[in-house]
């Protein structure tokens, strides 16, 4: 290792003398980025110290210890951080200073642009400064996805699913991007038909009558992509299904949810349909878990009902999710009469914990079970399908939501408004309106997401299939 204990002593002496006269902001140049050892952590905590040697060469970067002595701080450099050339860093042995960092127990990299604190992550799970910046991965164009596809920022992957043409797409985020797709002839097993329904009579009339559904394309698996929870790879998936009754056979899917924790591993949810409401069904559109509560999308089946509840609760029971109540969140006004728009999709969106409706100014709170408003100008919601025919639909909205991001004591929302796209800033506290500004329009044509990455940036799928992390330009 490049470090004599002489000479680091000396720099060690000369930076400590210093921060007697500046802060720790002084630390913090154009670009530059301080990692936080804790001493306590686990040698694998320490792993992303080599990508922060190695990459982002023009970035400043500081090691920030407690207080220690000479020969520990040489030994953490040498034998536990395996910094290869010491030069390459600024090192400071402070307790004021690593306390002002934060009181969070574990090695953590901040890193700033412009001055500010633009990101930070546990030591760990640091994979490279090219993550925190605006990147983009291009999906290869020998894989089709078609418009009805969502995409989910994981912590590891993106992930993509497409219901039209029946698959996962899973895109590693680290490394060489490894992408991993999952088709639902691939779900398509007797084990999992036998979670999703819970008995083996679902799965014999299937492979019975399989020729017979191939006609109506009823043969696999189905999947519906859920808008709901953010950070968890999940969707739902519907398993066909053949019940016999006295005047013949029906065609029907049994709904599940399947949640990955990556590309090999899956749990699959059934949902116990006998502890529903008599007059609600699950709709296949939004599944949440927050609180160890969960969290899905209800539709009354008489659509013409006013008074209907959106969404309801649900407990994990061996395996299953059994219905325990409703959440107060109704049908809201701009949706009203619900006749009127029975054809239009309910698209719910959580940023915990609060779950936002797509053309409406009401929100959802989890943790106190109370609606709120946004407080913008009321929506202009004209949506007019004559005999529920597409070539006839007539659509038109003043207000569309796209998603929010939470911080401690405020919330960013993501809105389209006249056909402009802007940012409000709300006080948590009161939901009161901090500011607003317009933003520059995304730099490549979209097929699906438009969502928070951090605070300061959106991630989406472009039509060429590029995934694409940009700043958030203000106009």
């Amino acid at each position: 290792m490049n470090i004599g204990l002489t000479t680091y002593k000396e720099n060690m002496r000369i930076i400590i003398i210093a921060l007697i006269f500046f802060t720790v902001t002084n630390l913090h140049s154009q670009d530059s980025c301080v990692v936080k050892v804790f001493p306590g952590d686990c040698l694998n905590c320490y792993v992303g110290m080599k990508k922060v040697e190695f990459t982002g060469q023009n970035i400043k970067k500081t090691i920030v210890f407690p207080k220690l002595s000479d020969a520990e701080v040489k030994a953490y450099i040498k034998d536990v951080l395996n910094v290869s050339d010491i030069s390459k860093f600024s090192v400071i042995v402070s307790d004021s200073i690593y306390n002002s960092m934060n009181n969070r127990h574990s090695s953590e990299v901040y890193v700033y642009n412009d001055n500010k604190l633009s990101n930070h992550s546990l030591l760990k799970k640091f994979y490279g400064f090219e993550e925190f910046g605006p990147f983009e991965i291009k999906i290869p164009d020998s894989i089709a996805l078609s418009i009805a596809s969502t995409i989910i920022n994981n912590e590891n992957y993106f992930f993509i699913t497409d219901p039209k043409f029946g698959k996962i797409v899973f895109v590693n985020k680290h490394g060489d991007h490894k992408i991993t797709i999952i088709e639902t002839t691939d779900l398509t097993t007797e084990s999992n038909f036998e979670l999703i329904s819970g008995d083996t009579m679902c799965f014999h009339m299937f492979k019975k009558y399989r020729e017979v559904l191939e006609n109506v394309n009823m043969d696999r698996m189905k999947l519906k992509h859920t808008f709901g929870i953010r950070d968890k790879m999940t969707s739902f998936l519907l398993a066909p299904d053949i019940i016999i009754g006295d005047n013949g056979p029906r065609l029907n899917y049994i709904t599940s949810v399947i949640q990955y924790s990556n590309p090999k591993e899956y749990i699959i949810f059934g949902i116990l349909e006998e502890s529903l409401p008599s007059n609600y069904v699950v709709y296949p559109g939004y599944f949440s878990e927050y609180n160890s509560e969960y969290y899905m999308q209800l539709v009354n089946t008489d659509r013409a009902e006013n008074d209907q509840y959106m969404l309801g609760k649900f407990v994990l029971s061996n395996g299953n999710l059994e219905f325990t109540g409703f959440a107060e969140y109704k049908l809201p006004r701009e949706y009203l009469p619900a006749i009127k728009f029975k054809g239009l999709r309910k698209i719910l969106t959580p940023a915990d914990p609060y779950i936002f409706l797509q053309y409406s100014l009401t929100f959802y709170n989890m943790d106190n079970n109370k609606t709120y408003h946004l407080p913008f100008d009321s929506v202009d919601l004209k949506f007019e399908m004559p005999g529920q025919s597409l070539n006839l639909l007539r659509f038109e909205h003043s207000y569309k939501f796209f998603d929010a991001h939470i911080s401690n004591n405020i919330v960013q929302v993501l809105f389209e408004q006249s056909g402009k796209h802007f940012i409000a800033i709300l006080n948590r506290e009161d939901t009161s309106l901090i500011n607003k500004y317009e933003i520059s329009d995304l730099k490549k044509p979209i097929k699906a997401g438009m969502r928070f990455y951090s605070k300061d940036k959106l991630f989406y799928l472009t039509d060429d299939n590029t995934i694409v992390v940009e700043n958030i330009i203000h106009k």
